[in-house]
């Protein structure tokens, strides 16, 4: 016999337990020999499944007006700051640095830098150099002349 299958002895008792109402059915738990722990099939309502139904909305998802707080979502994170899209041109021409990198000679493509200051360096060979800062706001577009 398969062990999930009910014995067909299996006797039906109803003790009482404390927290059952004195006024009517009991548990109906399944018994059988061999069974050290019985297993209570239904039971009739009493009054400590009411405590069980008040708290099923809050699992469920519902809610009843006044019985739960609001639920307040966290502050989203603010969004980053819009970086600039700026060309260096340099004049007189030559290797264009910002912030220590290589970017570009006489000129440069459209860089995306983040707002704030930024350290330019242009080396001529011939001229020398000259070091400068640029301030660059958030989304700023367009060319800046590095003009020494």
């Amino acid at each position: 016999m398969s062990s999930n299958t009910l014995v067909p002895s299996a006797l039906a008792q109803a003790p009482r337990r404390p927290d059952d109402d004195v006024d009517g059915d009991d548990p109906l738990l399944l018994t059988a020999p061999g069974i050290e722990q019985p297993m209570y099939l239904a039971h009739r309502s009493h009054r400590s499944h009411q405590s069980h139904r008040s708290h099923s909305s809050h699992y469920s998802g519902s809610s009843r007006s006044g019985s739960m707080g609001s639920y307040e979502a966290p502050e989203a994170p603010p969004p980053p700051p819009k970086p600039a899209a700026v060309s260096l041109v340099a004049y007189p021409g030559g290797r264009i640095f910002v912030d220590g990198k290589l970017v570009g000679t006489d000129s440069t493509a459209p860089l995306i830098l983040k707002p704030g200051t930024h350290e330019v360096r242009v080396l001529n060979q011939f001229v020398g150099d000259t070091n400068t800062s640029i301030s660059l706001s958030e989304g700023q577009t367009g060319m800046i002349v590095v003009q020494w």
